[in-house]
């Protein structure tokens, strides 16, 4: 299948690198429909936005209606329902490298992939070990990927990490990063950082405005940040780990820890 449209939009990232939190800023735009997480585990939906989700939470049995069209061709679900416009002028959805390089996705990342309509945006995040540390906790300790404003967000006991396992997570997210780079290579592009999105002005946020073709304006968003901004109260051997890097090309990320 084929668009021709120039207002459909990927957000393609490493996990845990703000991507929430750029789905809700671009969500606050009235001309833009952004989604999450629409292609999740099979035999679920979620990260649907707009009339779908309203449609979801009042009519019993819709939300199984989307997620078994969803598996039983993903790729007629993404153009006529993720790409359904809902009266905005452009519309987004979030796929994570963690998703992309898995088996069951090959059809819907070769679809991508094909289609030169889609617009893609890499969102990135600078510090890698702040990254590592947030999924970290994630998966490990607390189990909250999100809070929003209103929710309590848990409390975080420090935790020793293991610096071979920070190293490998490092390269394996750079190479990520690297690889859909190349596979997106003939797409029009737009690159973003999580440090750019909540820099003073976030200047960057409103050049990713006038990508997506929309007019500039203030974004905003009720997800609170989950982690500490000292590395050194929450990485129990901070001393070991920073020590590990030093002298090398990712010493960088414990700088102003």
């Amino acid at each position: 299948m084929t668009s021709y449209r120039d207002n459909m939009y990927v957000i393609t990232c490493p996990a845990r690198t703000g991507s929430t939190m750029l789905v809700h800023l671009l969500r606050s735009h009235p001309d833009i429909c952004s989604h999450d997480e629409v292609f999740s585990s099979p035999g679920t939906i979620g990260g649907m936005t707009g009339t779908y989700l309203i449609k979801c939470r009042a009519e019993p049995g819709f939300a199984s209606y989307l997620s078994a069209e969803k598996d039983r061709d993903p790729i007629k679900f993404l153009y006529k329902i993720v790409l359904d416009l809902q009266g905005k002028k452009a519309v987004c959805f979030k796929l994570k490298h963690d998703e992309l390089v898995l088996p069951e996705y090959k059809a819907l990342r070769e679809e991508i992939v094909n289609d030169r309509d889609f617009r893609i945006i890499h969102l990135r995040r600078e510090n890698l070990l702040r990254r590592y540390l947030s999924h970290y906790m994630a998966n490990r300790v607390t189990g909250v990927t999100l809070a929003v404003r209103g929710q309590t967000v848990p409390e975080m006991q420090p935790v020793v990490l293991d610096p071979h396992e920070c190293k490998k997570d490092f390269q394996t997210v750079l190479a990520r990063e690297k690889e859909f780079e190349q596979l997106f290579v003939q797409h029009p592009t737009f690159s973003i950082s999580y440090e750019e999105m909540i820099a003073p002005g976030a200047e960057q946020i409103q050049s990713l405005l006038d990508f997506i073709g929309v007019p500039r304006r203030e974004l905003t968003t009720t997800t609170q940040k989950l982690g500490r901004a000292d590395l050194r109260q929450i990485i129990a051997n901070f001393e070991e780990v920073r020590d590990y890097f030093a002298d090398g090309p990712f010493s960088k990320f414990f700088e102003n820890a």
